[in-house]
């Protein structure tokens, strides 16, 4: 009897399409030129907790509730790292396959997203974080501001899906090379082919396997102090980026999306204000944003701030803008993303990332 087919979905984290090449990813660029994938787009904003929330989920984000890396709860004043299950409004693919009986297995770099992502997976657990038996048998993980961080769960993944009769699994790695380095860097092509040969290892298994991204990732050089900006004409207003997390040597928190929290009263002013700033690239209303790009609107700010391909928003010491050497996300410019598999794609059921999974599953039916 032929061993029952498993499905694997690996989110390479911060993964633009532009370091899948010949050089850099054999496997992938192969599949990529034979038709066995398609490009696709993220969520809005581009930033980790709320498009994996959507790649798990097959939901937008009005449906799944997670607006960012970070929450501000006008009600109450609070402000949150978007991190605990409870902020998720539907239940993962994961937790409903658990429910008719399947094993799922879960397993992230960052311990933040097992806390957000953990609720019925039969199996869970991060780099950051393992479980004991699971040093003791496989050993320490190296730290998660390293490139082999991702690399070890990749290898450990191999291992649990080949001694465990896992039905559905989701791998997600860390985005600390692509922030560090750009696709042409050395240390860069050094882990995408690492990642390369142990995808490789599990399209070749029997299993149906996706590979996907949450966002891409553009260098950025300049920083834009939005709160700032708004206090010197007199207004106040809440600033919250988008990118916000536990993570800091990642993107300091600077990223090209950011939420304002204020009264309507001022919005008018503030809007023109922002719209005003170079590098500034759109200034959206709450029911605008909730409409383009599916957010919750009751989670969400008054308005939506995206930036420009070179610009990202945080605090300035002096004046509005400040010059910046980084690689982050969060804006429009990292949108594409890429879907790519071990079987044909239909590209008319795939148009962005929150579509991949259903579509695996459809492949069982």
């Amino acid at each position: 009897m032929s061993e029952p087919i498993k499905i694997l979905l690996i989110c390479l984290d911060g993964c633009d399409p532009s370091y899948i090449t010949p050089s850099n990813a054999p496997s992938l660029e192969k599949a990529m030129r034979r038709g066995a994938s398609i490009t696709c787009e993220s969520m809005v904003p581009t930033v980790t907790n709320l498009n994996v929330a959507s790649i798990l989920t097959g939901e937008f984000p009005s449906s799944h509730g997670i607006i960012g890396n970070y929450y501000f709860d006008e009600s109450s004043g609070s402000e949150f790292y978007m991190d605990s299950p409870e902020f998720l409004m539907c239940r993962t693919l994961l937790e409903k396959a658990s429910s008719k009986g399947r094993k799922t297995l879960f397993l992230a770099v960052k311990e933040k997203l097992r806390k957000l992502f953990c609720r019925g997976a039969t199996t869970s657990f991060s780099v950051e974080n393992p479980p004991e038996p699971i040093i003791r048998d496989f050993g320490e993980p190296p730290g998660i501001y390293s490139p082999d961080a991702s690399i070890w769960l990749l290898d450990l993944s191999i291992k649990m899906l080949d001694e465990n009769p896992y039905d559905l699994a989701f791998i997600v790695t860390t985005d600390f090379v692509s922030h560090k380095f750009g696709p042409k860097n050395s240390e860069a092509r050094e882990y995408m082919k690492k990642i390369d040969d142990r995808v490789k290892l599990l399209m070749e298994k029997n299993f149906i396997v996706g590979v996907t991204a949450d966002h891409g990732m553009s260098d950025k050089s300049v920083k834009i102090d939005l709160e700032k900006s708004l206090v010197e004409k007199g207004v106040w207003a809440k600033v919250i980026p988008a990118i916000k997390d536990e993570y800091i040597i990642h993107h300091q928190n600077l990223g090209g999306a950011a939420y304002v929290y204020t009264s309507r009263d001022n919005l008018k002013k503030i809007s023109s204000i922002l719209s005003d700033l170079e590098g500034v690239e759109h200034v959206i209303k709450k029911e605008e944003a909730s409409q383009r790009y599916m957010l919750p609107k009751k989670r969400i700010g008054e308005l939506l701030v995206l930036g420009d391909k070179d610009s990202v928003f945080g605090p300035v010491e002096k004046g509005l803008y400040e010059d910046v050497k980084l690689r982050s996300h969060g804006s429009l410019h990292e949108r594409e993303v890429f879907f790519i598999t071990n079987l044909e794609v239909d590209a008319r059921q795939i148009k962005f990332n929150k579509d991949v999974f259903p579509y695996l599953l459809g492949k069982l039916d």
